[in-house]
């Protein structure tokens, strides 16, 4: 009966939504464009994608990406082992070409068009079959046999084409890694119905389904960013996107009229602060790929909505927790409770904390029927509330005492002063590891070691009191919103 009533939820039931269902999976079979060619025939002329001077309706967006199939197919000549790295830039041709090259049930990885030439080369190195590399904004990089995406949608307007298009589900993967590191690939699951309990728990949960246009700012190179586009165009919803060069987020948002915000919090936070003062559209925000921290969570809902919700989750297990506002008020670190077809546990480390492993129906290929290490050390508070402490490797060991770099952020982020902080742990001959606090100073305010150290003293411990203390200009932020250590050179002078 759950099930049932989910489906009605997702208008899945309706005698003329099971019959376009019906002809959309006989169509296509198991590849992941089914749901595209439902929703053209089902939604029709309603806008599906937009960037503000440029929109394509459900039915143009579906027929764009069969003509652009076409067009790869006469370019490369795919086998079905053929292997495509899109180099994405949050664009409505990128869109198009991640759902053309899907659509021949060749295998895609999902790279971010900030990834330096070096790392995408390791990428297709890795690669045993034959590899084409696709992008639209890093055609002059130093790499043999770049395919223009813009050329090839250029192309793919001027003959009558044939339908071109594969039954078999499309290898998707995501390249991963953390703020150093080589790039890790994690390949998901296509096609079917395994995401739909999940999915149908998500909007009973976060009402997004009466949202009429998002805007998703997470690259969708990015698993949470593919995730948030895939479901806004199965729900009918117009999906609203900017690239990195887009100058004028504000006027974007207000034109489409956007009431659903998805992104990593930091740029959230920017947006909150550019919408400022405007009379608005926003109901809803989706955070998520980054813990929230209470300065951007107070903006958020101080600017825009206390309709917000955090996801928890991670590559290799996608969207798996969500905390609502009345969670995060009472502790920002709060997971909230686990999607439907989620399961977790709490495992024991040789250290007496817990590591949170998670099994889930949307787990990647490779850890489908086991439990996932996702590397963060999760607790339980007095009335069994999960709670986010950290990243099992950056936890500070100083002296013999375990602290987590999150909690002196917090504290340190409650001092008015201070706008933004990164925590870290150094190396130490006689502690072990020392703690390092970076930090960016509120404008017209003055840096004051001592005093920052007093006043941590009323909420911490001695030996979480940070032992070094640097004013930072700025932070820099991977692609996905994370923190990069600060270097020599961004500190203040």
């Amino acid at each position: 009966m759950r099930l049932l009533f989910q489906l009605l939820r997702l208008r899945f039931l309706t005698p003329r939504s099971l019959l376009l269902l019906y002809r959309a999976k006989k169509k296509h079979g198991n590849n992941l464009c089914f749901l595209l060619n439902f929703s053209a025939n089902y939604y029709g002329t309603k806008p599906a994608i937009s960037n503000g001077t440029h929109q394509l309706n459900f039915k143009q967006l579906y027929e764009a990406v069969l003509n652009l199939s076409f067009t790869i197919h006469k370019k490369i000549n795919p086998s079905k082992r053929t292997v495509v790295i899109l180099i994405c830039n949050n664009t409505i041709n990128d869109i198009v070409t991640l759902y053309a090259i899907q659509n021949l049930g060749l295998t895609l990885i999902l790279a971010n068009n900030k990834l330096h030439h070096t790392e995408i080369l390791k990428i297709k190195d890795k690669q045993q079959q034959l590899c084409y590399i696709f992008s639209s904004t890093l055609t002059e990089l130093p790499i043999e046999g770049i395919i223009n995406i813009d050329d090839l949608i250029a192309d793919s307007g001027k003959e009558n084409k044939k339908e071109l298009l594969s039954k078999d589900c499309s290898g998707l993967i995501f390249s991963t890694s953390g703020t150093t590191g080589e790039a890790k690939l994690v390949e998901k699951r296509t096609g079917e119905f395994y995401w739909l309990q999940s999915f149908a728990d998500l909007i009973k949960r976060t009402s997004i389904d009466k949202r009429k246009s998002v805007y998703i700012s997470i690259p969708i190179s990015h698993g949470f960013g593919y995730t948030a586009i895939l479901f806004t165009l199965i729900l009918g919803k117009k999906a609203v996107l900017s690239d990195s060069k887009h100058e004028n987020i504000t006027n974007l948002l207000l034109q489409e009229e956007v009431d659903l915000l998805v992104g990593v919090p930091t740029t959230l936070y920017k947006v909150a602060e550019k919408l400022e003062g405007t009379d608005h559209f926003i109901q809803s925000i989706i955070s998520g790929g980054a813990p929230l921290n209470e300065t951007i969570f107070n903006k958020l809902t101080k600017v825009l909505s206390k309709e917000i919700f955090s996801m928890y989750g991670s590559t290799e297990a996608s969207v798996s927790f969500i905390a609502n506002y009345e969670e995060l008020s009472k502790n920002i670190c709060a997971l909230g409770n686990p999607l439907l077809g989620v399961k977790y546990r709490l495992e024991p480390l040789a250290n007496g904390e817990k590591e949170l492993l998670i099994q889930s129906t949307l787990s990647n290929v490779s850890t489908l029927s086991g439990w996932i290490h996702t590397g963060d050390i999760a607790m339980q508070d007095a009335i069994g509330n999960l709670i986010w402490c950290s990243r099992k490797d950056s936890m500070i060991i100083k002296g013999g005492v375990n602290i987590y770099p999150i909690e002196i952020e917090i504290a340190l982020l409650r001092i008015t002063a201070i706008e933004d902080v990164y925590v870290l742990g150094e190396k130490d001959q006689l502690k072990g590891e020392i703690i390092i606090a970076f930090i960016k100073m509120k404008s017209n305010t003055i840096f004051n070691e001592t005093d920052i150290k007093e006043d941590l003293k009323l909420v911490l411990s001695g030996s979480k009191i940070p032992d070094k203390i640097y004013q930072i200009n700025d932070f820099e932020y991977t692609s996905t919103g994370k923190k990069v250590k600060p270097t020599p050179e961004k500190l203040a002078k």
